[in-house]
């Protein structure tokens, strides 16, 4: 029974690395190894763990620590796509027409006092 699955694809500058399923030691240990193989050519590597359900602390831990030694080695740059739910919610709501409430009602109409005629 296979609880994850990592996948790779690489072009001479690039490279990218898929995590699905179970985020635990055994996808780390495949994961650092793929990192770990990358040929110096590679300037940029993107870790796309949008298929995982489920991310272990540790395991998480010991890719990044990989990922930021083959950065410091190579001057490269990376980048981590997280799980949508795991996502920072947006900090506002904008509902769609909503008549604007930032202005004040003005009153228009005015009152002119009547002078008391004499009589």
């Amino acid at each position: 029974m296979e609880f994850c699955k990592v996948s790779f694809e690489a072009n001479s500058r690039s490279a990218t690395i898929y995590v699905m399923g179970l985020l635990s030691e055994p996808a780390a240990v495949q994961t650092t190894t793929l990192i770990d193989l990358l040929p110096s050519t590679t300037r940029i590597v993107r870790l796309d763990l949008r298929g995982v359900e489920f991310i272990q602390p540790t395991a998480f831990v010991g890719i990044a620590r990989a990922l930021n030694r083959w950065r410091d080695q190579f001057r490269g740059r990376v980048s981590i796509e997280f799980p949508a739910r795991s996502r920072r919610p947006a900090p506002y709501l904008h509902l769609v027409r909503q008549p604007s409430n930032t202005g004040i009602a003005v009153d228009t109409q005015t009152d002119c006092p009547m002078s008391a005629s004499p009589g």
